[in-house]
């Protein structure tokens, strides 16, 4: 965990603790428990987790470091399903408490207190209809589409609390909801405004380099600044081919990347963005948003197992050079998923062999198996400094996974990294 990640982890936790904390004090009060209801406790919690939800998708470096895509996404769905119920738990509760039964559903009839509540119920709804039926093809459009009624749900719900004016009767969940309202107001103009207002990310496509078949290498260097931090090996980045920061984008890993800033980013054409994402011409200015995830090793562990299909070879290939370049002593075994005929980086990863401990394994077309599993495995027991990355389509990297649990691999020492 970086001390980045660590703070940052921390300050969002008790952020969102204190309300309900704050929640809890409040029931055992004699005089402010009149002020809580099961409606207003179940919507409170609600609410808190849609924060987390929006905090954990607002590409906040810190909690991407240390969570990576893989544990964000699990979490995100998790909390989206919690969030839902218990907002739904607190419409059937406030309309089994007032008088006014089914009719407090109605826009027409009600303020705008309720209008609002009322919103933001439709818009979660909606997102949950629509999540489920994105595609490959039509991921770029569905996440956006999802992006913008995720943050106008929470921003309905924050009006919703607001123009009750309940929090004012409570000051001792009032003052930190507030305060969490105010950091998520933060959260969401540095991730919307700040940054695409300041032109940060800003990237210059210098060439693409054909490596095989439909793959190639985009190599870009900064337009101005360049990314900050500096991506450390294994890490990605969100690429967009306008400024606009609701435009389609899509994540690419990072190849390789200097102390110049100039990135390299291997590329399948899978589908219209990573194909007119080749077609560009140098010079075209492109919009980086990252560094982001967790898929790096550690620096104090013993050898690594990187298993990778197809282009899951990309940030597999930013480990070994990386690691090339500071002459690391650590062995490193490297099993390749490949299609039959592909040998993608095959010169260059014969050079590193000849710079590292590293040993190589490519399975020729067939299908990963326990064998070829057991090939890479250190011998004996599996030590329990070594670690494991894994990185490719999700059924390489599930059979990847029971694969090495099989041979004894503890889970916590696996990462992982899936797409397509």
């Amino acid at each position: 965990m970086t001390e980045r990640g660590r703070a940052w982890a921390m300050g969002l936790a008790m952020l969102l603790l204190m309300p309900l904390v704050a929640l809890l004090l409040s029931v055992a009060s004699p005089r402010l428990g009149e002020t809580v209801t099961w409606a207003s406790a179940f919507g409170l919690v609600g609410a808190v987790l849609m924060a987390l939800i929006v905090a954990l998708v607002s590409r906040v470096r810190g909690l991407t470091r240390l969570l990576g895509v893989e544990i964000s996404n699990r979490v995100h769905r998790r909390l989206g399903v919690a969030a839902a119920g218990f907002t739904f738990a607190h419409v059937i509760a406030a309309v089994a408490h007032s008088p006014r039964g089914l009719a407090l559903l109605d826009p027409l009839a009600v303020g705008w207190p309720l209008k609002t509540g009322i919103a933001a119920t439709v818009l979660m709804l909606l997102g949950a209809v629509v999540l489920p039926l994105k595609s490959v093809r039509r991921y770029g459009q569905i996440a956006r589409v999802h992006a913008v009624l995720g943050v106008l749900v929470l921003l309905l719900t924050g009006a919703h609390v607001w123009l009750f004016g309940s929090l004012a009767k409570n000051p001792l969940i009032g003052v930190p909801a507030a305060g969490l309202g105010v950091v998520m107001l933060v959260i969401l103009l540095r991730r919307w405004i700040v940054r695409p207002a300041l032109g940060r990310g800003a990237y210059l496509l210098s060439a693409v380099r054909p490596e095989s078949g439909n793959t190639s290498t985009v190599v870009l260097a900064p337009a101005g600044p360049a990314l900050d931090p500096p991506p450390e090996p294994g890490q990605f980045v969100w690429v967009r081919v306008t400024r606009v920061p609701v435009a389609e984008e899509h994540p690419f890993t990072i190849a390789a990347s200097t102390r110049s800033g100039v990135l390299e980013l291997t590329v399948r054409d899978q589908g219209p963005f990573s194909g007119g994402l080749l077609d560009l011409e140098p010079g075209r200015t492109v919009w980086l948003d990252g560094p982001h995830g967790a898929f790096v090793p550690a620096e104090a562990s013993g050898g690594l197992v990187l298993i990778a299909g197809g282009v899951g070879v990309t940030p597999i290939m930013s480990i070994l050079r990386a690691h090339a370049a500071a002459a690391d002593p650590r062995s490193h075994t490297l099993l390749l998923a490949e299609r039959e005929g592909e040998a993608l980086f095959a010169a260059e990863i014969l050079a590193l062999s000849r710079r590292l401990d590293l040993s190589v394994l490519r399975t020729g077309g067939r299908r990963l198996d326990a064998g070829m599993l057991r090939a890479v495995m250190p011998a004996g027991s599996p030590p329990p400094s070594h670690q494991y990355f894994v990185c490719g389509p999700p059924p390489l990297v599930g059979a990847a996974i029971h694969g090495l649990g099989s041979l004894g691999v503890p889970a916590g020492a696996i990462t992982t990294e899936r797409f397509g």
